[in-house]
């Protein structure tokens, strides 16, 4: 042992007891001697290389250096050891951590014992929630075994400890002229294959955590498990003479698969993936989130409990308090503060781009019902970190709120922000809707806050502050993910909230289609700024509105541009074929083109969606015949977007293009930059702020985030002002009297896009699209801007670009 017990480290560490060796490192427990009341913390030691060479020790001090730095990024991560102190003496290598008082869950995983499937769904969770905020941050653990990951004793949740990538310095070499690893970091049996040859992936930390939920549902040592020779696939779902097979649902069984799939392109990409895949399943084991299993006792207990209070009471004759009681235990809570449950209205952080410290702690202290606290540092926030950040005024709105104990009405907001079927979602789009709501919510609230003690909150000055009955509104934002799994269940946890009179969103066509039902069943309403497939439409649900135009409006302003024009008589749609509202704004500019006496033009390479998408054959199909407008029909899905932008690229001014909203985007003005000329390019915004309507909306817009909004957040705005404005009508609001009131004929509102009414399906009256083009203006971005048609320069837009 380097180090023995007494021995004082850099005269602060005082070591007590070595707490393990592995070939790389080894730990020991020490007490802190400067810091008071002398807490324990952990001493890491890992040995320089054996080599001599100086580009060798230079190395190893350079990758030391960064892997510290990469710790760092996880000291706001409360389920990973703080980093006390680093450095280098005696060329060796220092970490000194936090101590975390806990159990190994080598403890708890142990051969023959089999967990129940919520114990397994439950404990992947935990390690899933930290591993996803570890990748985030750009880093890989590398050595996730159960030894590894401590069940803390002071609330029970998992703590991720003993990082691999620093302990790889040890066994830095010179091979082939080149500085090399030569050993593989990881522990044998938790290891996939391309770990083995040091090319270790986000992934390869999923395989681990795998191996560990499957040793747990199955009993199994890591010993126990094979492989198959031809594939190298894991097998472990088996029987013996002496182990009957485990009982384990089909789900269950095909999520720890794909986690431990041999070839990491087959495996979960990423940990919010499989986080995906287990919510989906928790409604099937406990009506409780999961996020709380070690905070709170259990909710099979708790009903238990009181319902043994409640049976005496129901006996002797009471049954009214009776059935109170049961109406209170089963009722779920409005907006319970989880975390991890992809629904917040201030104790989690679901926008995950962008590092915030304030925020965080504003998140924490939310989280603690500490709402002052709360409050000053999402304003802080606010003020210092990120400006234009939609969710933190949310929150700073709902801490506001609760620290004056101001009386309110609860809205929600489904957007999608973590993930799509093809790839990342920019939460861009989520930032955008929830501009939206924002600036509503806080018009509201400025009516109760409006005073000298909070003139620093925003809006103030120019945000007319209109409290509705004395009563402010509180928002909880949903994430909906962009996947129809995550959008019905949150569907499904919305309703289930009492308190809330009203949703926005969901903002995808397909992610409404797939939720609608489940709102219009539960009688709550919900107003959509940006589903606009006709499908929609085909069936009407008395609770659904939208105050985004539907295709055939879209169909219709299309038609008459390449008509009459772009003198264009022939066009090729390119579309998802599997993205139902693509294919259906593609289906109504066909049929609406034809009756107007256009020709449709078959093309085989249509599909936008495709991975390799083949942009040149479907120009060369195009251009067969002369004069062949393309029509875009676009998504969200990240391929669809890549291919459309590729092919706006490759087409240039060859062919007119006209595309839907998915192209009122950023990436296509960029790609418009590279080009040389993009007169022929023709896209479709539901608002702009030249033509706006309602020039408050926009001007105040401009002011609140500091810069100009656009459509997303227009129509956000005005689907929120609809649900204020029912509210405001109703002597007592309530579920269906939000959807009587929307529903009449005598409703009508004042909102960013003009004047809100809607027809006897739930959509909007009287609202036409806007078509945009692209013009050149120096001062933008990218040197041009998006403006409506009937201004042919950003001259005539009234721009200044010079």
């Amino acid at each position: 042992m380097c180090l023995n017990p007494g021995d004082i480290l850099r005269d602060r560490y005082r070591i007590i007891d070595e707490l393990g060796e592995g070939g790389f490192a080894r730990t020991y427990t020490a007490k802190d001697l400067v810091s008071p009341e002398n807490p324990l913390c952990v001493v890491k030691e890992i040995g320089s290389p054996q080599s001599s060479d100086l580009r060798v020790l230079e190395e190893a001090q350079q990758q030391f250096k960064n892997e510290v730095n990469s710790l760092k990024l996880l000291d706001k991560c409360p389920h990973i050891p703080a980093l006390i102190n680093s450095f280098i003496e005696n060329k060796k290598f220092y970490l000194i951590q936090e101590y975390i008082e806990g159990n190994p869950l080598n403890k708890e995983v142990v051969s023959l014992r089999q967990f129940q499937e919520s114990e397994v769904i439950d404990l992947l969770l935990d390690i899933l929630s930290v591993l996803d905020f570890v990748h985030s941050q750009g880093i890989i653990h590398r050595d996730i075994k159960p030894s590894n990951l401590i069940r803390r004793q002071l609330d029970g949740k998992i703590v991720l400890i003993d990082f691999g990538a620093v302990k790889g310095i040890s066994n830095l070499a010179i091979e082939g002229g080149k500085i090399t690893q030569t050993r593989a970091i990881g522990t044998e049996g938790y290891m996939p294959a391309e770990q083995w040859k040091n090319q270790p992936r986000v992934n390869s930390d999923i395989y681990a955590v795998g191996i560990i939920g499957i040793q747990a549902i199955a009993g199994l040592d890591i010993e126990d498990l094979f492989y198959d020779k031809k594939t190298g696939e894991l097998v472990w779902h088996y029987s013996t003479d002496d182990r009957p097979m485990v009982q384990i649902s089909d789900k269950l069984e095909k999520v720890l698969n794909k986690m431990v799939r041999y070839h990491f392109n087959d495996r979960y990409q990423s940990a919010a993936e499989v986080l995906q895949d287990l919510r989906s399943l928790t409604a099937l084991h406990s009506p409780a989130p999961h996020a709380q299993q070690h905070l709170l006792p259990k909710p099979q207990r708790q009903w238990k409990d009181k319902l043994r209070v409640c049976l005496p009471i129901a006996i002797a004759g009471f049954f009214g308090v009776a059935a109170f009681l049961i109406h209170k235990i089963f009722t779920p809570k409005t907006c319970p503060l989880i975390q991890g449950d992809a629904a917040s209205c201030g104790e989690e952080l679901l926008i995950k781009t962008s590092s915030s410290l304030l925020k965080e702690r504003g998140i924490n202290n939310f989280f603690k019902e500490n709402y002052q606290s709360a409050f000053n540092s999402f304003q802080q926030s606010w003020n210092e970190e990120e400006r234009k950040d939609p969710e933190t005024l949310i929150y700073m709105n709902n801490a506001l709120l609760k620290a004056k104990k101001a009386d309110y009405y609860t809205l929600a907001v489904a957007v999608p922000i973590s993930n799509s079927e093809g790839g990342t979602v920019n939460s861009d789009l989520a930032r955008e809707m929830l501009r939206g709501i924002a600036q509503a919510q806080t018009e509201v609230n400025l009516g109760l806050f409006n005073s000298d003690r909070n003139k620093d909150f925003p809006g103030q000055g120019f945000l007319a502050g209109k409290a509705i009955n004395g009563k402010g509104i509180r928002v909880i934002i949903a994430d909906d993910a962009n996947l129809k799994t995550e959008a019905k269940a949150r569907a499904s946890s919305l309703v289930k909230q009492t308190e809330i009179l009203g949703v926005v969103g969901h903002y995808t066509s397909e992610m409404t289609v797939h939720a609608v039902d489940i709102y219009d069943k539960n009688r709550l309403v919900l107003i959509s700024p940006g589903s606009t497939t006709e499908q929609l439409t085909e069936k009407r649900r008395n609770f659904f509105f939208r105050t985004v135009p539907r295709h055939q409006i879209t169909a219709k302003n299309f038609k008459n541009y390449l008509i009459e024009n772009a003198g264009s008589k022939k066009a090729a749609g390119l579309y998802c074929p599997e993205i139902q509202a693509t294919s259906s704004l593609w289906e109504e500019f066909r049929k609406q083109f034809r009756q107007a006496g256009g020709n449709i033009v078959s093309i085989t390479e249509y599909d936008l969606c495709k991975k390799n998408f083949n942009v040149e054959l479907a120009l060369q199909e195009i251009e067969r015949t002369e004069k062949t407008a393309i029509v875009l029909s676009t998504s969200h899905v990240p391929n669809a977007v890549k291919n459309a932008m590729a092919l706006i690229k490759a087409n240039g001014d060859r062919n007119w293009v006209v595309g839907t909203g998915g192209i009122y985007s950023q990436k296509t003005l960029e790609t418009a930059s590279q080009l040389k000329s993009f007169e022929k390019l023709v896209t479709s915004s539901s608002w702009h702020p030249l033509t706006a309507p309602n020039r408050t909306f926009a001007d105040n817009a401009r002011k609140l985030w500091g810069g100009n909004v656009n459509h997303r957040t227009a129509l956000t705005y005005d689907a929120t002002l609809t649900l204020i404005k029912a509210i405001e009508i109703q002597e007592q609001p309530s579920r269906e009297g939000m959807q009587k009131t929307i529903a009449s004929l005598n409703f009508s509102a004042t909102g960013a896009t003009g004047t809100i009414e809607f027809d006897a399906n739930g959509d909007r009256q009287n609202f036409r699209p806007e078509l945009v083009h692209i013009v050149k203006c120096q001062k933008e971005q990218f040197g041009v801007a998006f403006v409506p048609v009937k201004y042919a320069t950003a001259a005539a837009a009234g721009l200044k670009c010079d």
